[in-house]
């Protein structure tokens, strides 16, 4: 059996090597977090090593908010594009705004995204109107999808198209990618969809921007999976009382607005 290297930080072992594209390398927490959609109040905290997938922990954390919360949608960005997280939305009944990943692909070369699904048909159809055929489906759990060889030795985009060293075009999907397209179709062909997965990036983002710059959140200040737990909740802790008492304040104002232009101020000199 091939036994991997897993880089240990002897300054704390709890922490995980993170090597990510446009992301810093070296050890690291992870910290992954949840907020309301209304008043951007921060719901869940979850550290954890740098060295699991953001996609790991996301289930668990929206499970646990619709026991306490009741939550019935939820968004999020690509990273969260999977369709094992898609399955497991529908099973709890959640629907989601996600944002589509786009996969990698080779430079120059047309993505997956070029082609046509006919779910009646099973069968993809590629930019000139020919059909990709089901062939067979991996141990991982993808049905794969081939064009011919000799239809692609004369196309005109075969260049854009066909990778090198290969024949003919190979189309992957997932057999639960059906839960994906629920998904997209949400997000993309409903206003409701398309206003959560905005609105996204004014909380979540925020509240992730906040911390960084005003609550010291860049940095672990402490060693041990257990003592990054008390920093994150209390830091979470102050963003919050900060937050309601500006929810508070608001409403206080307002209601004093209103009472002084709508004279509903009473008093009583009775002891």
């Amino acid at each position: 059996m091939e036994v991997k290297n897993r880089k240990v930080s002897t300054t704390d072992s709890d922490s995980g090597y993170m090597f990510r594209d446009r992301k810093p390398k070296g050890f690291f927490y992870l910290n992954h977090m949840a907020v309301d959609g209304e008043n951007n109040l921060i719901a869940s905290v979850l550290p954890t090593t740098a060295a699991i997938n953001d996609a790991v922990p996301f289930l668990g954390i929206v499970e646990k908010l619709k026991e306490r919360y009741n939550v019935k949608y939820v968004g999020a960005d690509a990273g969260y594009y999977t369709t094992a997280i898609a399955k497991g939305l529908k099973e709890l009944g959640i629907t989601a705004s996600i944002a589509k990943r786009l996969g990698p692909k080779p430079k120059g070369k047309m993505s997956k995204l070029n082609f046509v699904y006919i779910e009646e048909r099973d069968i993809y159809v590629c930019p000139q109107d020919h059909s990709l055929n089901y062939k067979t489906t991996t141990r991982e759990g993808y049905k794969e999808y081939r064009s011919q060889n000799n239809i692609c030795k004369e196309c005109p985009i075969r260049e854009k198209c066909i990778y090198d060293k290969q024949t003919a075009r190979t189309i992957r999907r997932h057999v639960w990618q059906e839960y994906l397209t629920e998904i997209d179709r949400f997000k993309e062909k409903t206003e409701l969809g398309a206003r959560i997965y905005k609105r996204r990036k004014e909380t979540i983002e925020r509240a992730f921007a906040d911390l960084k710059e005003l609550h010291g959140f860049r940095y672990a200040r402490f060693r041990g999976i257990e003592k990054m737990k008390e920093q994150c909740l209390l830091t979470a802790a102050a963003y919050n009382i900060k937050k309601i008492a500006t929810i508070l304040g608001i409403y206080l104002r307002n209601f004093i607005y209103y009472c002084w232009n709508f004279n509903v101020f009473s008093y009583s000199n009775t002891f």
